[in-house]
């Protein structure tokens, strides 16, 4: 049996999360949105807004080279503190003349944190859970001295050899493991469209 490959995804995050189509013509109007909405009623933040929208474009960059399309960022806040989380979907074409390596050998290969296939609506995938210490050279990593969470899922997209990959990632310890539980959940809600 042919399996008709999808023409597209669905994904839903919750209210309150901001959508950045990583299209290099689109991006930095998006960007400028969201910083203008994370700090409207701050008026005397010129510099730390500017540093941000910096940040910001050099992280779409990054995830557009490594095949990112969309990011997502959390405009939630607990007590007045914005609660940093994200999310970064991509899509992995598969290596040159071959294929993808099955999902078990996948979760073989992951040394850290803990790996397992799992079945989410969408399919069988891989969760990756991970903590890593914040790397000094990163300008998104500024000041964090406490290592950041991370969760990815890799989706095989049915009838095609590539994969989607849900990276979720948060740089709020002390909620991490709440927002891990939020993060399944997103991923739970990725549907294929016919």
């Amino acid at each position: 049996m042919t399996v008709v490959p999808p023409s597209d995804y669905r994904l839903f995050v919750p209210d309150g999360w901001f959508r950045i189509a990583l299209d290099p013509a689109l991006w930095e109007k998006r960007i400028h949105a969201f910083v203008e909405r994370r700090f409207r009623g701050v008026d005397n933040a010129p510099h730390t807004k500017q540093q941000v929208r910096d940040q910001l474009c050099e992280q779409a960059v990054t995830a557009y080279a490594n095949g990112g399309t969309e990011l997502y960022l959390s405009m939630l806040a607990a007590a007045g503190i914005p609660i940093a989380a994200g999310l970064v979907v991509s899509y992995s074409p598969p290596p040159d003349g071959g294929e993808h390596p099955p999902l078990e050998r996948v979760v073989d290969s992951l040394t850290d944190g803990v790996a397992e296939v799992v079945t989410l609506p969408a399919g069988k995938a891989v969760r990756h859970y991970y903590q890593r210490q914040p790397r000094p050279e990163d300008p998104a990593m500024a000041g964090l001295t406490l290592p950041v969470t991370h969760l990815d899922f890799q989706v095989p997209v049915p009838g095609t050899p590539g994969r989607l990959t849900l990276s979720f990632s948060t740089p709020v310890a002390p909620l991490a493991k709440a927002l891990i539980v939020l993060f399944d959940q997103i991923a739970r809600t990725l549907k294929w469209v016919p």
